[in-house]
């Protein structure tokens, strides 16, 4: 899981207006269980927890969400939950409904959610699954710059490798899981099939999250 990171000092991404969307902060238990196909209770958890819900209209129709951890966050995928420091957030759970895919709402939902949350957020953190390609080009669009990758290593653990010696402790540091310098598994979905965490060759992996049906070889 690439694991990225933007801080409000740093530049403003150059992301031209897409008519008639709006991005607006959500309380409403109900709208959010209902847009997302969960129930009502999940949702009021959430926000009983310090999660902040964000909805982008698309000419007057909901089209996409996101959602903004201020106090701690879960990585379902890795089992993970960490408490996040005083003026940072993490986003998660940004979901494109399919009708609305393929216009560049995600950076600017993201965007839009930075710059609400910036007169008491420092740091923003955002990750997404390796094989999820189209979050990538999203998120880098968003402003946002690589800072670590973090998936499960050879013995099928967490863990996490810095993209850079700078970047060293600062994202162990956020999120409580060990560094390595090893290489780490290219693909959750092979992972989490069974396949073995090192399944797929770095590199050569053709699983991508927006087809259901790729994936590698057994």
């Amino acid at each position: 899981m690439p694991f990225a990171m933007r801080h409000r000092a740093d530049p403003t991404p150059s992301l031209t207006s897409l008519a008639g969307l709006e991005v607006h902060h959500v309380w409403d238990a109900d709208f959010m269980a209902r847009l997302q196909g969960r129930s009502i209770e999940t949702m009021e958890a959430r926000f009983a927890d310090g999660h902040r819900a964000y909805v982008a209209w698309l000419n007057e129709s909901a089209a996409a969400w996101g959602w903004v951890a201020t106090r701690t966050a879960t990585i379902g995928e890795l089992d993970t939950t960490f408490a996040l420091p005083s003026g940072e957030r993490y986003l998660w759970n940004f979901v494109t409904l399919p009708a609305h895919r393929g216009r560049g709402i995600y950076p600017r939902l993201i965007e839009a959610i930075v710059s609400a949350e910036a007169a008491a957020a420092e740091r923003f953190w955002i990750a997404y699954a390796p094989e999820n390609h189209a979050s990538k080009v999203g998120v880098a669009k968003a402003g946002f710059t690589l800072r670590a990758e973090m998936s499960f290593d050879a013995s099928g653990l967490p863990a996490l490798r810095p993209t850079s010696s700078s970047n060293a402790g600062i994202v162990s540091r956020v999120l409580g899981i060990r560094e390595t310098s090893e290489a780490l598994t290219p693909c959750w979905r092979c992972v989490r099939a069974g396949r073995g965490a090192m399944a797929c060759v770095e590199g050569q992996c053709r699983c991508d999250y927006q087809e259901p049906k790729s994936g590698c070889a057994a």
